[in-house]
């Protein structure tokens, strides 16, 4: 048996058990990581392959180290590592603040009706979403919209579902948003303001506002049977606008750091981690927390998660590098060929599908390369088939309540109301939304990047 069957077992076996189990993702792709490596290390050359001044030392330890050198120092994004760490760290802080809450709150109870504030609720949740992640997105704005939905008289399980939803579509729209996001920044060299302006054309964000937009009307029409309810919103009170300025900082200065190209390789990462550790440190001063409380803040910092990544890169990389991206370019090519069109459709829908069940981070960090070296092929934009899979994988997570952890997050959070939320109404509404909102938004990328 190959390596290259081996390794591409390891990885479908993985994809399935993180969909499966998604509670114990990190031990599966940690597990898979392990695997990777331990084979590297008996069977040298075979995976990652040797470069020519460790085929020349005499001896087998370099050789047979090499396979956790290279994957510590190379197929590893530390950048995209720490700027994931960092930015949960300051989220955690602005999801105390209050202030996304309070402005969500405001908004939904200067609406004329119940239809107009249900929409204030997913715009102020995406445009969370689109800076510091679904997840903090979801854990900020879910209590506002159960909240609504008692003084509106409607079940809260259908607006509770809709705002991790949008949330979703949002999830890679900048660099400090997700995973995904600062995975993709870390392959194609975008820096922050590549995220809204790219080679002179609207980029990523700007695609997903759009998707945004479609999605509200979407949920504007699905809701508008509650336009003439009786509202009773309260206002979410802010505690402090500090973490907001810490916030508005960090953006600024990854800005500016964009403008620099010739920038240490880790430095966003690290300026988005010491972000965060002044958030928290702001957290114990002045908030005259106990260090049980630091404690709880750090724990929902998700280190699950950074540590789902670094097993997620390791094997990624070892899927890219024993051959299997170049085997999947064949395959496609012996049906699509070099029909743009036709490639795109494949990458949005087969993206769209797969991220319905499988985790985001894994399926992106492995199809990514695909996406960028078929267009290279075809001579198409890089960007056009790269933005089709992320906005696809975006999207294509709101389908199930399986398709992403704010998903899970807000299942969650009902059940903590007495709420259930089946499978069945999910996607009941989950369907629908990402077709309209994956027809609108890829309409709008084909247009802006063929």
């Amino acid at each position: 048996m190959s390596i290259k069957i081996v390794i591409g077992t390891i990885a479908i076996l993985t994809c399935i058990m993180v969909a499966v189990f998604q509670s114990r993702k990190t031990w599966f792709t940690m597990g898979a990581a392990f695997l990777v490596l331990v084979l590297g290390t008996f069977i040298p050359d075979s995976i990652f392959h040797l470069p020519e001044d460790i085929l020349a030392l005499d001896g087998n330890v370099h050789r047979r180290s090499y396979a956790f050198v290279h994957a510590f120092t190379e197929v590893i994004n530390w950048n995209a590592v720490l700027l994931c760490l960092g930015s949960m760290m300051l989220s955690s802080v602005l999801a105390h603040s209050r202030v996304a809450a309070h402005i969500g709150s405001s908004l939904a109870k200067r609406s004329s009706n119940a239809c107009g504030a249900i929409v204030s609720i997913l715009v102020v949740s995406a445009i969370v979403s689109a800076f510091v992640g679904n997840i903090a997105a979801v854990l900020i704005m879910v209590p506002v919209a159960i909240s609504f939905c008692k003084g509106a008289g409607i079940r809260p399980g259908r607006l509770v579902a809709a705002v991790a939803m949008i949330c979703n579509v949002e999830v890679a729209a900048t660099l400090s948003a997700s995973p995904e996001s600062a995975m993709f920044a870390g392959y194609s060299g975008f820096r922050f303001n590549d995220f809204f302006i790219f080679d002179g054309r609207v980029s990523f964000f700007a695609i997903c506002q759009v998707g945004m937009i479609a999605g509200c009307a979407f949920f504007y029409f699905i809701f508008s049977k509650s336009r003439r309810n009786r509202m009773e919103v309260q206002v979410v009170s802010i505690l402090s606008w500090t973490p907001s300025i810490i916030f508005g900082v960090m953006i600024a200065g990854l800005s500016v750091m964009s403008y620099f190209r010739n920038r240490m390789q880790c430095s966003t990462g690290l300026y988005v981690l010491f972000i965060g550790m002044v958030s928290l440190m702001w957290f114990k001063v002045t908030q005259k927390k106990t260090a049980a409380e630091i404690a709880d803040v750090l724990l929902k910092t998700e280190w699950k998660t950074v540590v789902f990544l670094l097993g997620t890169f390791i094997l990624a990389g070892a899927v890219r590098e024993v051959g299997i991206m170049s085997d999947l370019v064949n395959v496609v090519s012996t049906f699509a060929g070099d029909v743009k069109v036709t490639v795109f459709v494949i990458l949005l829908v087969v993206s769209l599908l797969v991220s319905a069940f499988v985790d985001n981070v894994i399926y992106v960090a492995v199809i990514l390369p695909f996406a960028s070296v078929y267009a290279l092929g075809i001579e198409a934009e890089p960007e056009l088939f790269t933005f089709a899979l992320l906005l696809g994988s975006c999207i294509g997570s709101s389908i199930t309540p399986l398709g992403s952890s704010a998903n899970k997050t807000a299942s969650d959070m009902l059940k903590n109301e007495g709420e259930n939320y089946t499978f069945a109404e999910w996607l009941k509404t989950g369907i629908p939304f990402a077709v309209v909102t994956a027809l609108v938004s890829g309409f709008f990328l084909w247009s802006v990047w063929n």
